[in-house]
């Protein structure tokens, strides 16, 4: 029955309808529990980290949200859209800190690729791949 759902073309759309639903309820629960825990984090990114690991230990089936995270990722440049209209919007205020914006994103960059690089090196380390 498995590959039967998972192959049949004609349950596509039932497929992609039920990842969507999945992917509402996992962001709706972050949301809630965030809120009642009194805790300020971006419930997108608890939602991340919630998916991740449901479908790390096979508790969501990697077949079923395979359809909505192909579509999801097709129009992931139409979600950029607002950004930029709301980079124009706000120009002036841009405009006039943009040294420091520069700046602080040059300097962001750099401490993310340090810090990303000595991560590394350590799981290499502590993985024993660093030498092989």
């Amino acid at each position: 029955m498995k590959t039967f759902f998972r192959k049949c073309f004609a349950l596509k759309i039932f497929r992609v309808i039920l990842g969507f639903v999945i992917l509402l309820a996992i962001q709706f629960l972050s949301e809630k529990i965030l809120r009642t825990l009194g805790i300020n984090f971006p419930p997108t990114i608890l939602g991340l980290i919630v998916f991740a690991l449901l479908l790390n230990f096979k508790i969501i089936p990697m077949w079923l949200m395979k359809d909505v995270c192909s579509i999801a990722i097709s129009i992931l440049p139409a979600l950029f859209v607002p950004l930029l209209v709301g980079i124009t919007v706000y120009w002036g205020i841009i405009k006039q800190n943009l040294y420091g914006i520069a700046g602080i994103i040059i300097l962001a960059t750099f401490i993310t690729m340090v810090l990303t690089a000595i991560f590394v090196d350590k799981m290499m380390e502590w993985t024993g791949k660093k030498n092989a």
